[in-house]
C-alpha cells in the first residue's frame, strides 16, 4: 500500500513538473460498482442462492449442537463421571465438525465471490480506461485500493462507470 502511495506521489510530482502538462484526476470506486450494476447484483443473487442449501445445513448442525450442549448440561448432574467424559468428548467432536464445515463453506463461498467478481472488475477496468482517455484524465485512482484518504465528488467518475457498465453488460437473467 504504500508502494502505491509512493508511486501516485511520483505521478503527480512528474506531472506537476511539467508545466506544459496540465494533470487532470479522477477517482473510481470498483466495489460500489460492483454493488450497483446489474450483472454485480445478478452474480450475488447467483452465489446466494447456490449457497443456500449449504447455510441451511450448517443452520441446522448449530441448532443439533445448541441442543446437545443444552443435553449435556442438563445431564452433567446425574452422568458418572465416565459417562459424562465420553458425552464431553462427543460434543467436542461434534463441534470441530461443525467448525470445520462452516470454515469450508466460508471458503468456498469467498472464492466462488472473488472469481465472479474478478471477471467483472477486470471489465471494469478496461471501460474505466476508455472514459479516461475520452473525459482526458491523466491519472484515475480507485479510491478502495489506493489509499485515498479524501477526494472530491466532482472527479468521481464511478456513477458514468455504472451507467455505461450497465448499458454495454445487461444482467442475465
Amino acid at each position: 500500500m504504500l508502494a502505491r502511495l509512493l508511486s501516485i506521489f511520483v505521478l503527480l510530482f512528474a506531472f506537476a513538473g511539467t508545466a506544459s502538462a496540465q494533470a487532470k484526476i479522477a477517482t473510481v470506486d470498483f466495489q460500489k460498482a460492483l454493488d450497483n450494476v446489474a450483472e454485480g447484483t445478478a452474480a450475488k443473487a447467483r452465489l446466494e442462492k447456490m449457497f443456500a442449501d449449504k447455510k441451511a445445513a450448517l443452520d441446522k448442525m448449530r441448532t443439533d449442537l445448541e441442543a446437545r450442549q443444552a443435553e449435556l448440561e442438563k445431564q452433567s448432574v446425574i452422568l458418572s463421571d465416565a459417562a459424562k467424559k465420553q458425552k464431553e468428548e462427543e460434543f467436542y467432536t461434534a463441534q470441530m465438525t461443525f467448525q470445520q464445515a462452516y470454515q469450508r463453506s466460508e471458503g468456498e463461498m469467498q472464492q466462488a465471490y472473488m472469481g465472479a467478481m474478478e471477471t467483472l472488475i477486470e471489465k471494469m477496468k478496461k471501460l474505466s480506461q476508455t472514459i479516461a482517455t475520452e473525459k482526458g484524465y491523466t491519472l484515475v485512482v480507485e479510491v478502495n485500493e489506493g489509499g485515498v484518504i479524501y477526494y472530491s465528488p466532482t472527479i468521481d467518475m464511478t456513477a458514468e462507470l455504472i451507467t455505461r457498465y450497465n448499458a454495454a453488460n445487461p444482467a442475465k437473467k
